[in-house]
């Protein structure tokens, strides 16, 4: 009944917006309304994949196998040069190998709005609308089964060189089907900006979030902050391009992560600064430290540790029909876990990526065909040895173009292969087939 209600309620806001509205502004700025504008984007991908939990947290701290299927589809349209809205649904299935309580499906609506009230070279005011369905089942655990529903409606307004300035509120429910009574009816409020300096040079920006819950649960922090500042500056000299700076902390609740499955509340802090190099026309590198911290209300996984990133580019060929570059990437990182420490550890990771474009013709970009293949090494020394491990990938990733450019299929395959200290060594791998249609 609410995925009906959703997309009936779409439809009729894009025929009445499109029917009422817009031939008014059509009227009084024709140059927004071409129909070379009313484009349809379809795009999607199917993906069976056998990963692990340590795989998709910052923490790394689990390594917890499971079979995992992605479906997704989207669809949108830029009905003109103000109106843009898109559809989509995601279809995650995941099925552990030895936490057979965390066996989950989630299918999940969305849709998102947005619309230019004023869109000029001086200035943009833009209003945005996202709604957001989620049906969360586990195989042997009802009690954590819950459906959520999330409106967002938003406010930007943009002064070219000078500012900007975004504001957001809405509504996050989430109803959990055992008890019935236990439903969570979160109210909250972001402001976000940014200010520009020095001919666009230095920029400024910062941000904070108020989250509401409508009652006070056990284990659960009643009110959630999060505030978030920075900067970017870029350089006229060289070797440095450009220097960003993040500081971030809060309070978040896991469900607001797709990919978990556990449901904690916690706090963060975060930092990080990364620079940018231009060291000739064909070589750039980047350089991005991170710290990071976590405290868990209930779980023992409140740890802190921070990491070093160095990325290169370099491109070895770019002619006529044909383009190669690649790329390195280099990292450490340490991890450091307060009340559980055989968890703590450090890691050491490389990569090596090729790729090559195969251009349409001579005197474009367009891309007639690419393709890139890497391996990433990654060396985990654990606090406990006996956990100790060293993971190896290779990836191979395609795409063919067809109607000009309007088509794109892809596929993607990766292999994984674990080398544990005292346990069995394990063999992952996982395909993804991709497409992109615009017409």
């Amino acid at each position: 009944m609410n995925k009906a209600f959703f997309l009936i309620t779409g439809y009729f806001v894009l025929n009445i917006i499109g029917g009422f509205v817009l031939p008014v502004y059509a009227q009084a700025e024709n140059e927004y309304y071409s129909l070379k504008l009313n484009k349809f984007n379809l795009s999607g991908y199917a993906e069976i994949n056998k990963r692990s939990t340590s795989e998709d947290f910052e923490e790394e701290d689990t390594d917890d196998d499971y079979t995992y299927k992605n479906y997704h589809i989207k669809f949108g349209q830029q009905v003109s040069g103000r109106l843009n809205y898109d559809f989509s649904s995601f279809i995650y299935s995941k099925d552990y190998n030895a936490k057979d309580y965390l066996d989950n499906v989630s299918k999940i609506f969305k849709t998102n709005w947005s619309y230019y009230i004023k869109k000029n070279k001086e200035q943009v005011i833009e209003l945005g609308l996202n709604l957001k369905y989620r049906e969360k089942r586990y195989e042997s655990s009802p009690k954590n089964e819950y459906n959520q529903f999330t409106a967002v409606p938003a406010f930007s307004y943009a002064k070219k060189d000078f500012y900007t300035i975004d504001l957001s509120a809405g509504i996050d429910n989430f109803n959990y089907l055992e008890p019935k009574e236990n439903i969570q009816h979160k109210l909250f409020g972001k402001i976000g900006g940014k200010r520009y300096f020095l001919d666009k040079k230095l920029a400024l920006t910062s941000s904070y979030r108020v989250e509401r819950l409508n009652k006070e649960n056990i284990n659960r922090k009643r009110t959630k902050h999060d505030i978030m500042g920075g900067f970017d500056y870029i350089f006229d000299i060289l070797p440095i391009y450009k220097i960003t700076t993040r500081i971030n902390r809060g309070q978040r609740d896991t469900k607001d992560e797709d990919n978990r499955d556990e449901d904690y509340d916690y706090e963060y802090q975060q930092y990080y600064t990364k620079t940018a190099h231009k060291i000739s026309s064909k070589l750039n590198t980047n350089i991005k430290y991170q710290y990071f911290k976590k405290d868990y209300i209930t779980a023992d996984l409140d740890h802190k540790g921070f990491y070093i990133q160095n990325g290169w580019d370099y491109e070895i060929l770019d002619y006529e029909k044909s383009r190669i570059w690649l790329d390195l990437g280099l990292e450490h990182k340490d991890a450091d876990y307060s009340l559980k420490t055989i968890n703590s550890y450090k890691k050491e990771t490389a990569e090596i990526k090729i790729n090559y474009i195969r251009k349409k013709d001579r005197y474009t970009d367009n891309a007639g065909w690419k393709i890139s293949t890497s391996l990433e090494g990654n060396y985990y020394n654990f606090e406990d040895f006996n956990d100790d491990k060293s993971r190896y990938y290779g990836r191979l990733s395609g795409e063919k173009y067809f109607v000009d450019g309007n088509l794109v299929l892809g596929l993607d395959f990766k292999y994984r292969y674990t080398d544990y200290e005292l346990k069995d060594d394990t063999v992952r791998d996982a395909v993804r087939v991709t497409f992109r249609y615009n017409y």
